[in-house]
């Protein structure tokens, strides 16, 4: 039998040869005559491509951690790696949903997303502007969204959703060290530098320093309520493995705060303290207790402040959060290098006000904001920043009322999704990481008064909190606690 079988296996081998070994020899000698970095992606990518195919959950991961790096690597049609990715992992779910039709899809809270991109892309289509511009800013959004609905599609089980929380966590994590670093050494443009050259402002790999101080803020909050969790649990008698997991995310959020710190966003600080708050508040009669503390200490460090009480330093930085603030005209407004950041942010606010004030139903249009400005600047600031310093200015500029009504009703419903997941799993971990999303959020809406937190696909990160949002009453225990 053995011996009979020796020619059926050989032949085999010979088969298997002609179909994968000679592929294999083409495919080695097309990449040595390859660009060096050409063929560097093409053996990662090539079987990243397949693994998502099968298992299109890793395409989410693949696009949560391709955010810090997204702007390295150029791609046609000023597409980014980010928005490749989903693309990509949206098509491998699309194609596992045809190939079994009868699996429930289980797609809740599309109908918010929905009414938004829709009246998004009727501000599109209207558009007086570019409409190439507008329908590069609308994919955005779609990105985004195919970003919440993977989430929610492939996080079937609590070990995908912590795979999730992995991705969420590291790749801010490693952006948050390459920040610390520059702050450190003092790498960065002169503009940067700052306490006298000593450091400069961290922005990572997004150029400026805002948008990374927002990307940290979409991380922080869950890591810190994680570390708090383990960190109750080991008190309650947990063994090694909790404590070590406690010490693991006060090790992260302690980071991410750092980087954050390193940013020297004045935005990103108010962002942060009001996610922090808002974990007091919502953790807990002691610790709602111990925030009302800290915003009376808050009051009296503003009026020691006043008398120059702190450190030079603080007062100049608290002082221009106040200056943050204030409303002013200011094309009128005298210049000076203290206030000039504060002066030009204005100047973007006001430039937005005229913009809806002349387009008042649909707005300019999405992606139009640079293209509008020209008409709409105020005194001498003829030089666009790109958005208007503030998102809901922004979006009330590009799509009108309804476009910012919209928007406040997805991001409203999120909430209430975190805040009922909260109430009903207060004492699991799911109740956890509701109460770490509701700090984001509304860390990232604060921080959207002063920013635009809604640029180099930092919705993709923001997308996977929310689909986590969500999936978590799934993946909670049944009874309610």
């Amino acid at each position: 039998m053995l011996n009979s079988s020796l020619p059926q296996m050989a032949g085999w081998s010979r088969r298997s040869w002609l179909v994968w070994g000679v592929p294999g020899l083409l495919l080695v000698g097309a990449l040595a005559l390859l660009p060096l970095p050409i063929a560097a992606a093409l053996i990662v990518g090539l079987p990243f491509v397949a693994l998502v195919l099968r298992e299109p959950v890793f395409g989410l991961y693949g696009a949560v951690l391709s955010v810090p790096v997204q702007e390295l690597i150029a791609l046609p049609a000023g597409l980014t790696v980010t928005q490749a990715v989903v693309a990509l992992a949206a098509g491998a779910w699309l194609l596992q949903v045809l190939a079994y039709p009868d699996r429930p899809l289980n797609l809740r809270f599309q109908w918010p997303w929905v009414m938004f991109l829709s009246w998004q892309l009727l501000a599109v289509v209207m558009t007086p502007y570019s409409l190439a511009s507008s329908l590069q800013q609308w994919a955005r959004w779609v990105a985004a969204w195919l970003a919440f609905v993977l989430t929610v599609a492939t996080i079937t089980n609590r070990r995908r959703a912590w795979g999730l929380i992995a991705v969420l966590l590291a790749a801010p994590g490693m952006a948050a060290l390459l920040g610390i670093e520059q702050f450190l050494t003092a790498s960065g443009p002169p503009s940067y530098l700052i306490l006298g050259g000593r450091f400069a402002r961290a922005a990572a790999t997004f150029v400026k320093p805002n948008p990374f101080a927002g990307y940290l803020n979409m991380a922080w909050p869950i890591a810190l309520v994680l570390a708090a969790y383990f960190g109750a649990r080991r008190l309650r008698g947990g063994d090694r493995t909790t404590l070590l997991l406690a010490v693991l995310f006060a090790g992260m959020a302690g980071m991410l705060l750092i980087g954050l710190f390193a940013s020297y966003s004045r935005g990103g600080w108010i962002g942060a303290v009001v996610g922090a708050l808002t974990l007091a508040l919502l953790g807990g009669r002691r610790s709602a207790a111990i925030a009302g503390g800290v915003i009376v200490l808050g009051l009296l460090i503003g009026l020691l402040g006043v008398f120059s009480a702190l450190p030079p330093v603080v007062v100049e930085r608290l002082g221009a959060i106040t200056n943050n603030l204030r409303i002013f005209d200011a094309g009128v407004e005298p210049i000076n290098d203290a206030n000039f950041a504060v002066v030009e942010r204005m100047a973007h606010w006001q430039a937005a006000w005229r913009m809806w004030q002349a387009h008042p139903v649909l707005g300019i249009g999405p992606g139009s904001f640079n293209a509008a400005y020209p008409e709409f600047f105020v005194g001498n600031w003829a030089i666009s920043q790109g958005h208007a310093h503030n998102y809901y200015l922004h979006i009330l500029a590009e799509a009108g009322p309804l476009g910012l009504g919209f928007y406040l009703l997805l991001i409203g419903t999120i909430f209430a999704q975190a805040l009922r997941l909260r109430r009903l799993h207060r004492q699991s971990i799911w109740g956890a990481l509701a109460l770490g999303g509701c700090g984001i959020m509304l860390a990232v809406a604060s921080h959207n008064v002063f920013e635009n937190l809604h640029v180099l696909n930092l919705g993709i990160q923001l997308s996977g909190v929310w689909g986590l949002l969500v999936v978590a009453e799934r993946l909670a225990p049944q009874h309610v606690s």
